[in-house]
């Protein structure tokens, strides 16, 4: 129940907080939370349903707060977060540089993704091009961002799973018997 109360409220906090960055920063410098984060979770989770229902969880709350269409940041954080499952399985994303370059890549085709889907599902939009230069340092910051997410969410999925809060179990043994 703890572990379901943390995600929630995390993934309430991290599109507000992507939000209040927004309007400190300019928008190519600011990381995209709710992907690292479905991302992270694709590397460290244990639970493949927990995760898909988490980076969906997400995915609807940027889409509430964002304004764009409902839907489209639901289907891809779920895809992130099986691509970030997928990986991992299949490649080794243990060291910095291969995670940073997962990431940014993704973000690439993130972006690529959003524009083709607004193009898409809007009658009458064309395909938004925001520039190769912008997406590009959109990558190189969520790469850069990616490290610390990874950390911390694996040191919450750590702290989470362990059901004594940190407290060490007294061992007991029986005493031996005296001949």
């Amino acid at each position: 129940m703890r572990q379901a109360l943390t995600w929630i409220a995390l993934g309430s906090i991290v599109p507000m907080l992507q939000s209040t960055l927004v309007r400190f920063l300019p928008a190519p410098f600011c990381p995209d939370l709710s992907l690292l984060l479905a991302v992270a979770i694709g590397l460290c989770g244990r639970s493949v349903a927990g995760g898909l229902i988490f980076s969906a969880f997400l995915g609807c709350v940027a889409d509430l707060l964002s304004g764009s269409l409902l839907g489209q940041h639901v289907l891809l954080r779920v895809l992130a977060f099986a691509a970030a499952r997928s990986a991992s399985v299949r490649v080794n994303l243990v060291g910095t540089g291969s995670r940073a370059l997962f990431v940014a890549v993704l973000t690439l085709l993130d972006g690529l993704a959003m524009g083709g889907l607004t193009a898409f599902f809007s009658p009458g939009a064309r395909f938004v091009w925001i520039g190769f230069r912008t997406l590009v340092l959109m990558a190189g910051i969520n790469a850069l961002a990616a490290l610390p997410t990874v950390r911390l969410v694996s040191w919450l999925l750590g702290r989470l799973r362990d059901e004594d809060g940190g407290r060490r179990l007294v061992r007991i043994e029986p005493r031996g018997w005296a001949a």
